[in-house]
């Protein structure tokens, strides 16, 4: 048996001083690894897994998430 992987193409991201919620788009994710997400077609960030959550900083403010949803699936006969 196989377990298949599959996480959401968007997530929500918080500035960490003004505790404001965002929605951005996965580009590149690794399960408890890094995180980068696109907010507004025009703005790149790059997160990395600090343990508890990913965190990254753009333009001089720091973001954080919780990641996209993950769903885990079995194959087998």
């Amino acid at each position: 048996m196989a377990t298949i992987l599959r996480h959401s193409d968007t997530c929500f991201i918080k500035m960490a001083k003004s505790a404001k919620m965002t929605e951005a788009v996965v580009q590149d994710f690794e399960d408890k690894v890094l995180l980068n997400v696109v907010v507004g077609k025009a703005v790149k960030i790059n997160m990395k897994w600090n343990g508890k959550c990913y965190e990254g900083r753009n333009a001089g403010m720091d973001f954080e998430s919780s990641g996209p949803t993950v769903t885990k699936t079995q194959t087998g006969r």
